[in-house]
């Protein structure tokens, strides 16, 4: 990274903190920021669930891979995933963490079932990440004042306004260059909030404009929705699927 673009990240950052200050005193944003650190513990525990063995992913992955024969399932050998990529990471956690194959228990799931937390908030928050809605969003409108986002789903036209105080301060609504993402919302004591997969997509790329156009929504599932526009973004450098935490 050169000089001049540090220093841009610098008063970006210094920008950022300076809104969070402002915005702190806000009651949905103090409800926010509260749920967003229970949100980061859970997540916390869900990865040494998962290093320490309890869960194997990979496994869910090659019992898929048998049942090729089974035209419920896609073929997921083209897709490949590595724990030493923190992007494959972040999509790793989204397809494990929740629910996106009805054949495949989530970690989430799993968490419920056994009662692993006591503490109601964090109770409270993952059945409501049990509850959360993931998918291929068009950002509509932005409140910069107040830190909400809207997003609406591009095949079922939901609408979701989340909180998202980085992107209501630095972005905004362009026809001519659409906010593309794909995205899970969680909803929980009235504020919504996205999980940070930020799997951005350009309107530019022609591959995206064919999945568009092309793609049957209600014969796919989520789990593969998900690699298949990571594989979209990967391809064309609109890759940006990471877990911020410059929310």
């Amino acid at each position: 990274m050169s000089e001049d673009e540090l220093f841009a990240e610098d008063m970006r950052n210094a920008m950022l903190n300076m809104r969070r200050y402002i915005l702190n005193s806000k009651p949905h944003i103090k409800k926010y920021n509260h749920y967003r650190k229970v949100h980061a513990d859970i997540l916390e525990s869900m990865a040494s669930y998962v290093f320490n063995g309890k869960y194997d992913f990979g496994k869910y992955i090659d019992e898929l891979n048998k049942d090729r024969e089974d035209s419920s399932f896609e073929n997921l050998k083209g897709f490949d995933l590595s724990s030493d990529n923190p992007d494959d990471v972040s999509i790793i956690a989204e397809l494990f963490v929740y629910k996106n194959l009805k054949e495949v228990p989530s970690v989430t799931e799993i968490y419920l079932e056994k009662n692993k937390f006591k503490n109601a908030d964090k109770v409270k928050l993952l059945k409501a990440m049990n509850e959360s809605y993931v998918g291929l969003f068009k950002v509509t409108d932005i409140d910069f004042d107040n830190a909400y986002v809207t997003y609406e789903d591009v095949f079922t036209h939901k609408k979701f306004k989340v909180i998202d105080i980085s992107m209501s301060a630095f972005s905004k609504v362009d026809d001519d260059n659409p906010i593309y993402m794909y995205n899970r919302v969680i909803t929980v004591d009235g504020i919504s909030f996205g999980t940070g997969i930020h799997c951005n997509l350009s309107y530019k790329n022609k591959e995206f404009r064919k999945f568009l156009k092309e793609h049957d929504y209600n014969e796919s599932t989520d789990f593969f929705r998900c690699l298949t526009l990571y594989e979209i973004s990967k391809k064309t450098k609109d890759k940006g699927v990471r877990y911020n935490t410059q929310f």
